[in-house]
C-alpha cells in the first residue's frame, strides 16, 4: 500500500522555517522520516506537463506516454472517462484568470467552489458559438468539457493544476491549429464577462469563471486497479496558494492521518518539482540484533524546487 501526500513538500526558500513546525507537530512522523529510505522522484512539470500528484496518478494507473504527447496527455480520456477510443481526446476545464502586475496566471481549481448550475449556465450561454467554427464541445460535469477539434494539434499539454500562479504568456498553446480555438475562445470571455453567473459569485467573494484551459490528447486508455493507494489532500491547496499558516495548522491532522494507517505502507510525499518515497530500509537478520540506522531527513526535505 502507498500513501501518496501532495503538499507535503514545501519550496526549498521556506522549508528550513518549517521544520520546527512539523517536528513539533509530527514526532511520531519525524521518527518515521529517519528510519526510512528515501528515493527521490523527479517529477518535473516542465518534463510531465502536470503536477507530481498528477504524475504519480497517471503512471500507477498505467497510462503509458503516447508520442509526441506528454504525460499530461492522458488526463484527457481519464478525465473524460474515455477508455476506449482511437481519437484523441481533449478536455477544456473551467477556469478563473487573474490579472497582477506580472499578467494573467490561473488561480487554483480547487478553490472555484464551481456548481453543476453555473457550469450548465455558461455552458448555455455560449452554445450558439460553435456554429461553423468546426469545434464541438459536450459538458461532462461542473469543471470539464470534452472538446473535438477539426484539426490534431501537437503541443504539450499542460494541466492547470501544474501552471497555477504562473504567468499564462509562458504556457499559452500557440500550435498554428489551435488558431480557431484561441478565436473561440476570445468570444466566449467576451459573453461570460458580465454574465450573471459571475456577476453572482463576485458578489459572494468568489473568482468569477471567465476562461477555459484546453489539455489532454492522448487517446482512450484503461486505468489499472492493481496498485493501491490512500491520498491526503488536506495540504494541497494551502502549499498551492502559499499559504503556510494554514498549512501548519493543518500537519496535526497529518500525523493523525499516517499514524492511523499501516506502519509498513510506502509514504510518498509531494512537493513543486519532485517527490519523496518512504519506505522500510531492508535489514539483514543479524543487523536487526542492533539499533536501526537512522537516516537524515532534512538533506531530501530542503532539496532544492
Amino acid at each position: 500500500m502507498e500513501i501518496l501526500i501532495p503538499g507535503a513538500l514545501p519550496p526549498s526558500a521556506i522549508a528550513p522555517e518549517l521544520v520546527q513546525y512539523i517536528e513539533s507537530a509530527c514526532p511520531l512522523l519525524i521518527e518515521r522520516f529517519k528510519a526510512s529510505h528515501a528515493k527521490v522522484l523527479s517529477l518535473s512539470p516542465d518534463d510531465t506537463g502536470c503536477t507530481p500528484f498528477e504524475a504519480i496518478e497517471l503512471k500507477r494507473l498505467g497510462f503509458e506516454i503516447q508520442p509526441p504527447y506528454n504525460l499530461s496527455a492522458g488526463l484527457g480520456p481519464f478525465r473524460a472517462g474515455v477508455q476506449k477510443s482511437d481519437e484523441q481526446v481533449w478536455i477544456a476545464e473551467l477556469s478563473s484568470v487573474a490579472i497582477s502586475a506580472e499578467g494573467p496566471s490561473l488561480i487554483q481549481p480547487d478553490s472555484l467552489q464551481i456548481t453543476q448550475a453555473e457550469s450548465d449556465a455558461l455552458f448555455d450561454a455560449v452554445s450558439e458559438l460553435w456554429a461553423e467554427t468546426g469545434i464541438s464541445a459536450l459538458s461532462l460535469n461542473q469543471t470539464y468539457w470534452r472538446i473535438w477539434l477539426p484539426v490534431t494539434p501537437v503541443f504539450n499539454s499542460m494541466s492547470p493544476q501544474a501552471i497555477t500562479g504562473m504567468a499564462l504568456a509562458d504556457w499559452w498553446p500557440q500550435h498554428e491549429s489551435l488558431r480557431g480555438w484561441r478565436k473561440l475562445l476570445n468570444e466566449i470571455q467576451m459573453v461570460w464577462h458580465e454574465h450573471p453567473v459571475n456577476t453572482d459569485r463576485t458578489a459572494r467573494g468568489l473568482p468569477p469563471i471567465n476562461s477555459l484551459w484546453l489539455y489532454g490528447g492522448a487517446k482512450g486508455w484503461k486505468p489499472s486497479s492493481s496498485n493501491q493507494s490512500i491520498v491526503f489532500e488536506d495540504l494541497a491547496i494551502s502549499h498551492q496558494q502559499s499559504d503556510w499558516g494554514t498549512w501548519i495548522n493543518t500537519l496535526p491532522a497529518l500525523a493523525a492521518f499516517v499514524e492511523s494507517q499501516p506502519h509498513d505502507a510506502t509514504l510518498t510525499l509531494l512537493g513543486q518539482q519532485h517527490g519523496i518515497q518512504l519506505s522500510s530500509a531492508p535489514r539483514a537478520w543479524w543487523s536487526r540484533l542492533l539499533p536501526a540506522k537512522k537516516y537524515n531527513w532534512k538533506s531530501w526535505w530542503n532539496l532544492q524546487n
